[in-house]
């Protein structure tokens, strides 16, 4: 299913970014108002149409592995999804702004404030999954744009959720959703308000707040040079977390970097000081030596995934070019400006504003493998119904799943995810630190009719965060058939004065129904007319609701039935008892037939009168035969004569 909004073009918006922008332009929140109104105007003369339709998702469509890649086997660029990666892959703590010709936006997008979507030239924004990237995608179907604000796409333009996943990628919005989105087969819901449309990362902020600062208390372990344009940064080959440092102006002179003295896999940071703005065109990244920022050479994803920018003290961020820039962007309490294509996480606390010129810039989602909640830490969790009951549990019943965990500050932090019987994976919040104990319990379980519950087995009932994944929680409940059980049996009484003409073995038949694990099951019994008692099913949970009917009475020679009376027609099955239904049936005597009188015989057709010289249809009349008999006498006269009177003149000869 796929769903997609039209947006009825009834103004035309200007443009603050041009094609040739090589400068910070940067929509403000004026701007963002602007737009909401521009909207809601729309919205309330008519020119705001919003539509849905659902075509099928495509045939071709991929399922990627359920899981994130292991550190040191990230993808490097390519056109498939293959794996799952549930956290954050790109945050505006503020409002998000497309503009330019920003071509694509790979991962989980979240959106504090409003999302304005506005490219020149119009065209189309692929999110969540994209034509060419990591391959991280969010999980088939699940939220893959979340906007707290209004989310609004502008005439002539076009995004595309979750393209090329089978299930798609759902869009969620707080306030109101516009223009033309396709989901491919996932829901787009707008009105949700900014807590439930961010659900379950309402809190991500701090999140950010907590890693940027950490990270940035770090002491250095390698050392910073900068000659020119070239910065390099020599590690201690540590397997843990290298550390590096530089200031905003060193940073914003460089085109060039490189790294040396690495371990082959282990995570770093580069922290970047100085308050106030910081402006960054690189072109070139190296490590030991080798060039790693083309996107179709080996060791791209790896060398994205390990590298990290901590702009900690940063108002202002521009990253300006076409390049490639490797590795995540941590700037909490800034506004950025991007136009480079970023290959990493893309977290920023202000607004948020993609461009790009040329080909089109793009977002490669690669988790960090430094952990810090930037990674693919975080768990999900899964109901397993077993036992001789299961059959009685509704697909959508709900369980309650109670987790708990002490944040950065050690301050507690509790919530529950909502699991249905059918097994429907539920996600937890991402972005839980490395190292985060996390402890489950089940709470409230569910009342069904008929099954009595076992002790849940939570498998593992404590797991800690860790290595960038997402942990699995199973919970499993056994479902016993309730010990208070009835049924039902159903006799037949034959009434009327034809009763006697019913034989004693006639079968009528009886159907019943009633609701079990959520579906409808239907029956029938057949029942004689001699009045002996048939049992219906004999195990059904008290309190189940049983109804009956009868379907066509059997035809009997002299009787004519009337409506049939069932006792009770609707029946509460309650323990440890069988309930009577008397289906009666009312036998009249048919009116006999009555016999029709003799239809007397048709009088004899008098024949109709001839004419004198009238000529039968057949034969020939007297009158008839003389004339010919005459015309034949004549005839044989004439040639006896003729032959006379030769022999004649022969003679005289």
């Amino acid at each position: 299913m796929q769903a997609a909004f039209s947006f009825t073009p009834g103004t035309t918006t200007a443009r603050s970014i041009g094609t040739t922008t090589t400068s910070r332009s940067r929509p403000r929140r004026l701007r963002s108002l602007i737009g909401t109104l521009a909207a809601a105007s729309l919205a309330l003369s008519g020119g705001f149409a919003l539509a849905i339709v659902a075509p099928a998702a495509p045939a071709s469509a991929a399922v990627p592995a359920p899981f994130c890649p292991p550190d040191g086997g990230m993808p490097d660029i390519g056109p498939l999804p293959t794996y799952t990666d549930a956290n954050v892959a790109v945050f505006a703590g503020d409002g998000l702004f497309v503009v330019e010709q920003r071509a694509e936006i790979e991962g989980l997008v979240l959106v504090t404030g409003d999302a304005d979507i506005d490219k020149d030239p119009d065209g189309l924004l692929n999110v969540g999954s994209v034509g060419a990237g990591s391959g991280i995608v969010p999980p088939p179907g699940d939220p893959m744009f979340q906007v707290g604000g209004d989310l609004v796409v502008q005439p002539g333009n076009r995004i595309e959720v979750g393209a090329g996943i089978d299930g798609g990628g759902a869009v969620l919005a707080g306030g109101s959703i516009g223009g033309e989105i396709a989901t491919n087969g996932a829901p787009a819901t707008g009105g949700l308000g900014q807590t439930a449309a961010m659900a379950p990362n309402q809190g991500f902020q701090s999140v950010i707040d907590a890693a940027s600062a950490e990270l940035a208390s770090e002491p250095s372990t390698g050392s910073t040079a900068v000659t020119g344009n070239t910065v390099s940064f020599t590690g201690t080959g540590t397997t843990d977390l290298e550390v590096f440092s530089i200031s905003a102006a060193e940073l914003a002179a460089a085109t060039t970097v490189d790294f040396a003295g690495l371990s082959p896999e282990g995570p770093l940071v580069v922290n970047v000081f100085g308050a106030g703005a910081v402006s960054w065109a690189p072109n070139y990244f190296a490590i030991d030596g080798v060039r790693v920022d083309g996107p179709s050479g080996p060791g791209f994803g790896n060398a994205a995934a390990r590298i990290l920018w901590n702009f900690a003290d940063t108002t202002d961020l521009d990253l300006l070019g076409t390049s490639q820039v490797m590795g995540s962007i941590l700037a909490p309490g800034a506004d950025a400006f991007v136009t480079a294509s970023t290959n990493g996480r893309l977290h920023v606390g202000g607004d948020l504003t993609l461009g790009g010129a040329g080909a089109g810039a793009e977002h490669h989602n690669y988790p960090w493998n430094g952990g810090g909640g930037l990674g693919c830490g975080g768990f999900s969790a899964q109901k397993v119904v077993t036992g001789d009951g299961a059959t009685l549990v509704p697909a959508d019943t709900e369980f309650t799943l109670h987790y708990s965990y002490s944040d950065a500050e050690g301050q507690p932090v509790e919530g529950t995810l909502t699991l249905l019987a059918d097994g429907t994976v539920a996600h937890g919040p991402r972005g839980i630190p490395d190292g985060t104990e996390v402890t489950f319990a089940e709470i409230d379980l569910p009342e069904v009719p008929g099954v009595t519950w076992g002790v849940p087995v939570i498998e593992p009932s404590t797991i800690v965060i860790g290595d960038g994944a997402t942990a699995r929680v199973t919970v499993t409940n056994t479902a016993e058939t309730a010990g208070e059980v009835g049924g039902f049996a159903i006799r037949k009484e034959v009434t009327g004065a034809a009763a006697t003409l019913v034989p004693t073995n006639t079968s009528f038949s009886v159907g019943f129904s009633y609701e079990q694990g959520g579906e409808t099951v239907t029956g029938s019994l057949d029942v004689p007319a001699d009045g002996s008692l048939v049992a219906g099913p004999q195990d059904l949970p008290a309190g189940t609701v049983v109804s009956f009917t009868e379907a066509a009475l059997p035809p009997i020679a002299g009787v004519v039935w009337g409506e049939p009376t069932i006792d009770p027609a609707t029946l509460t099955v309650a323990a440890d008892q069988v309930v009577t239904v008397t289906v009666t049936n009312t036998a009249s005597v048919a009116p006999p037939t009555p016999t029709p009188s003799p239809t007397p015989p048709a009088p004899p057709t008098p024949p109709s009168p001839s004419a004198p010289d009238e000529i039968a249809e057949t034969g020939a009349s007297g009158v008839g035969a003389l004339f010919a008999a005459a015309v034949f006498t004549f005839a044989a006269g004439a040639v006896a004569t003729a032959f006379a009177r030769r022999r004649r003149i022969r003679v005289s000869d």
